[in-house]
C-alpha cells in the first residue's frame, strides 16, 4: 500500500508500536500491537479484519489483554503504516507506548474499561457505555493529552460487582444508588506496579457524580494529572504519587475549582457483590441469554476468531464483547443450549470450574523477561490441573482466582488474587531459572485485601504442586462456609507456608 505525508500525519498521535525484542525474547517477535478497543465493544465484521490482520502480520495469534485490548505480535516496523491504514478504516487506533522515554512524558490515556454486560446485565444500575464512548472520543489522538506525566487508567462500572477491577485503576467510575437517585461514586490513585509510592488500591472519594457531571468530573481529574502530577522521573508520574502526596483535601479541593461546584457526598459501600459474568447469564432483554467463551489467558487463532465471528452471527446479533478476564462475551443468544454445543464442537471447554473464567496470565514470553512455562501456559496448565484433582463444586465454593505475572512488574495484578504469582528469574548453576513469588489473600469487590508474601524462589515446577497442597490443606482445615481468601488472611505466615508444601515434596 502506497501511503503519502497526508495519510502518514493522520496516524501521529493515534497510533503506535510497542518493543518487544529483547536478549532473553524467545519468541523473535521485534514489536505488539495494541489495537485499542474501548470497553472491550465490537462487531464480528471488526472482529474478522482483526482476524486477517492477524493472520497475515501475526502469525496466526492474538490475545487479549486484561484493559480489553487485542494485541498483536511479531509486528515488523515495516509494514505499521499498512496496518494503521487498516486499523483506521475500522475505526480503531492503539495504545500509544511511551518504553522508548527514559524520563516522565508521553503518558496517555489509556483503553478505557468498561463492565463488559453494560446494557443488557439484568440487575444492572447503570449502562456506563455512553460515558465510556464519550469519554474515548474525546481522549484518542487529543494532542492536549499525549504528553502526561505517566499513562492514566480509567474504569466504568455500573453492575454492582468490581468486574473492571477498579480498585488498580487511576480513576473508576463505578454507579450506586444514592437514596433514590443513580450516579456514579469515585475511586482514585489505584496502581499496584513498582513505581511510587508502590501497590496501591485505589482509594474511595466519598463523593456522589450525576451521570450529566460525570465527562466533565473525568476530565478535570485528568487534567489535574497533566498539570500537577511528578515530571520528576517516571517512579514518581503516576497519578497515585499526586495523590500520595496531596492527600484527598487539595485533590478535593482542586478539583472544585476546576468544575466549579463541590461535589455531593457519598458514604455508602461501592460495591454491592462479587462476581465476573461468568458462564452463561440471562439478560435484562426478555428470551435472550449472553454466553461468556473462557479462553484461559486470552490467546486464539485467527481461525478461532472467525469460528467464534461466525457462531456470533449464527446465534447471536453479530456484537462481541471482550472481558477484562481475558475472555469473550458472545450477546443476545436465544438458543443458549445450541451455541453450546457448537461452542465445544469448535474447540472451546464451556464446562469446568470458575477458574476457567475468572483466572489470567501475562504475556511475560514476549518481552523477555521469562523462561519457560510462561505465565499463560502456567495457568492454563494449573487450573487442568486442579479440575482433574478436586471436585468443581468444590472449587467454585471457595471463590478464588488465579493471577500469574511472568516478572516482577506485576502487569496480571497478582497482588489482588487470592492466588498470585510474581515471576523473576533466578541464577541456578550460572542459568537464569523461572521461579516465582507466591502470594495469597489478595482480592477485591466488596472486600479489599493484597496478597500476603508466603514463598519466595519457587521453581516454576513446584508451583502446581504448591497450589494442590494449599487447597488439600484448605478443604480439611476450613472453616464452614469460609473462602480460601478468608482462609488465608486467617492463618499465620508459617502455617500457609506449611499448608503449601506436600509430604516428600
Amino acid at each position: 500500500m502506497q501511503l503519502n505525508t497526508d495519510d502518514i500525519n493522520r496516524f501521529i498521535g493515534r497510533f503506535s508500536l510497542g518493543r518487544d525484542s529483547n536478549p532473553l525474547n524467545v519468541t523473535g517477535s521485534p514489536h505488539f500491537l495494541r489495537i485499542k478497543i474501548p470497553g472491550g465493544l465490537l462487531d464480528t465484521k471488526q472482529f474478522r479484519r482483526i482476524a486477517e490482520l492477524a493472520r497475515g502480520y501475526s502469525r496466526g495469534q492474538a490475545e487479549i489483554t486484561n484493559r480489553q485490548d487485542i494485541q498483536l505480535h511479531w509486528i515488523d516496523a515495516k509494514d505499521a503504516l499498512d496496518i494503521f491504514s487498516i486499523m483506521d478504516e475500522m475505526g480503531f487506533t492503539t495504545d500509544m507506548c511511551g518504553q522508548g522515554f527514559s524520563g516522565a512524558r508521553y503518558g496517555d490515556a489509556r483503553n478505557i474499561v468498561c463492565c463488559p454486560v453494560s446494557g443488557i446485565d439484568r440487575n444492572e444500575l447503570l449502562n456506563g457505555a455512553a460515558l465510556l464512548k464519550k469519554l474515548s472520543d474525546f481522549f484518542i489522538g487529543n494532542p492536549d493529552f499525549q504528553d502526561m506525566p505517566r499513562k492514566f487508567k480509567f474504569s466504568i462500572s455500573g453492575c454492582g460487582c468490581d468486574c473492571t477491577r477498579a480498585v488498580i485503576n487511576d480513576l473508576a467510575f463505578v454507579a450506586v444508588k444514592k437514596n433514590e437517585e443513580i450516579g456514579y461514586t469515585l475511586l482514585a490513585g489505584g496502581g499496584i506496579g513498582a513505581s511510587l509510592p508502590g501497590p496501591q488500591l485505589a482509594k474511595p472519594i466519598y463523593v456522589f457524580i450525576k451521570p450529566e457531571d460525570a465527562f466533565t468530573t473525568a476530565v478535570a481529574i485528568i487534567e489535574i494529572h497533566r498539570d500537577y502530577s511528578s515530571r520528576e522521573s517516571k517512579s514518581k508520574a503516576r497519578f497515585k504519587w499526586l495523590l500520595h502526596t496531596w492527600g484527598l483535601k487539595k485533590f478535593l479541593n482542586t478539583l472544585e475549582e476546576k468544575v466549579g461546584k463541590r461535589p455531593e457526598k457519598y458514604e455508602g459501600a461501592a460495591f454491592i457483590k462479587n462476581g465476573e459474568h461468568e458462564g452463561v447469564q440471562s439478560q435484562k432483554q426478555k428470551g435472550y441469554d449472553y454466553i461468556n467463551v473462557p479462553l484461559i489467558g486470552g490467546t486464539f487463532t485467527s481461525d478461532e476468531m472467525i469460528s467464534l465471528a461466525n457462531l456470533a452471527d449464527e446465534y447471536g446479533n453479530g456484537k462481541l464483547r471482550l472481558t477484562p478476564t481475558q475472555n469473550l462475551i458472545i450477546p443476545y443468544v436465544e438458543k443458549k443450549d445450541t451455541l453450546l454445543r457448537r461452542l465445544e464442537e469448535n474447540g472451546f471447554q464451556m464446562r469446568g470450574s470458575k477458574l476457567r473464567w475468572t483466572s489470567m496470565g501475562c504475556a511475560s514470553d514476549f518481552c523477555g523477561k521469562t523462561k519457560t512455562p510462561h505465565a499463560k501456559d502456567l495457568t492454563k496448565k494449573i487450573v487442568d490441573g486442579l479440575e482433574k484433582q478436586f471436585n468443581i463444586k468444590w472449587l467454585n465454593e471457595a471463590e478464588f482466582r488465579i493471577y500469574i505475572s511472568g516478572c516482577p512488574n506485576n502487569c496480571c495484578a497478582n497482588l489482588i488474587a487470592e492466588i498470585g504469582l510474581a515471576g523473576k528469574l533466578a541464577k541456578v548453576n550460572g542459568d537464569p531459572k523461572q521461579t516465582y513469588t507466591l502470594l495469597l489473600g489478595g482480592g477485591f469487590g466488596t472486600k479489599l485485601s493484597l496478597g500476603r508474601r508466603v514463598e519466595v524462589d519457587v521453581p516454576a515446577e513446584k508451583i502446581s504442586s504448591r497450589i494442590k497442597s494449599l487447597l488439600m490443606n484448605y478443604f480439611k482445615e476450613k472453616e464452614a462456609s469460609e473462602t480460601l481468601r478468608e482462609f488465608c488472611n486467617r492463618c499465620t505466615q508459617e502455617d500457609l507456608k506449611h499448608f503449601l508444601t506436600l509430604p516428600g515434596d
